[in-house]
């Protein structure tokens, strides 16, 4: 299953990765995997998908569709603009996934509401996504510096493990 989500991305990802709007990411944004949105606005990770079930069958029973984004729109008509460069699974499960809601996230680390969150790297422009408390592999607390041009503290929620993160090289 993983090989086939795969080829559907590398088929319909690739001619959308040379557009010309830019993506408002940290410098260390990810830069191969696609965004998991689970049940149209939680996010996740494959490792949450995996661990939904012991086989693949069983797995098969609890995912009712996935979806492959093929064009990432605009920003003013597609919500989730910012998480497309390197794809985005739209997996549709017959089961609820434990998630938090951005302003919990916020509230737990005091930080208000003017504080941003990121994903890999990549800020989440709009403010209904959830994020799924399986999905988070580590949360790092981004200080405001002239290299990330941030005005505010925010937070990055990773939900690809340190093996799977890569570093855009800058010059």
């Amino acid at each position: 299953m993983r090989k086939f989500i795969i080829l559907l991305l590398i088929l319909f990802v690739s001619p959308n990765l040379f557009s010309q709007d830019d993506y408002v990411k940290l410098l260390q944004a990810k830069t191969q995997n696609p965004c998991y949105i689970i049940n149209k606005n939680v996010i996740g990770n494959e490792y949450l998908i995996k661990s939904l079930a012991n086989s693949e069958e069983e797995l098969k029973e609890k995912i009712d569709e996935i979806y492959v984004l093929i064009n990432k729109g605009d920003r003013e008509s597609n919500r989730y603009y910012n998480l497309t460069e390197h794809g985005i699974l739209l997996v549709d499960l017959k089961v609820s996934i434990a998630s938090k809601t951005q302003s919990e996230l916020k509230k737990f680390f005091g930080f208000g509401e003017h504080n941003k969150i990121y994903i890999d790297g990549y800020l989440l422009e709009n403010k209904n996504y959830r994020i799924a408390l399986t999905g988070i592999t580590e949360i790092e607390i981004i200080e405001p510096d002239n290299a990330n041009g941030l005005k505010n503290k925010a937070l990055n929620i990773w939900t690809l493990s340190k093996n799977e993160r890569y570093s855009e090289e800058t010059h």
